[in-house]
């Protein structure tokens, strides 16, 4: 099993704070998906594509698409404020997915 550790964390940092709707899972191939991993903050079409889904509401959830490769039990939360790059990301387990899901 593996985690990702920050250094100095303040509460805030460690425990999640922003309530999300996923309104897409995006699938895409594992070639493009370790790409986007490999330069997440380039553009890509599957990001330009659904930008009009992503946004945070006044009741301050954020509305993202969850990118993810069907084969891999993980994928990426994306919002992107109107960009065509993922200006807001978090990574995401499928089992986390469970009761997530507005519109798919």
């Amino acid at each position: 099993m593996k985690v990702r550790f920050e250094r100095k964390t303040s509460k805030e940092q460690l425990l999640p704070q922003d309530e999300f709707v996923i309104e897409k899972v995006v699938e895409i191939s594992h070639r493009k998906f370790s790409k986007y991993l490999e330069k997440t903050l380039d553009d890509y079409d599957f990001i330009e594509e659904n930008k009009d889904l992503m946004y945070v509401d006044t009741n301050n959830v954020w509305h993202c698409i969850f990118v993810t490769v069907k084969e891999l039990d993980f994928g990426i939360l994306i919002q992107s404020e109107g960009y065509s790059w993922a200006r807001y990301s978090c990574y995401l387990s499928k089992d986390e997915l469970k009761g997530g899901i507005s519109n798919v």
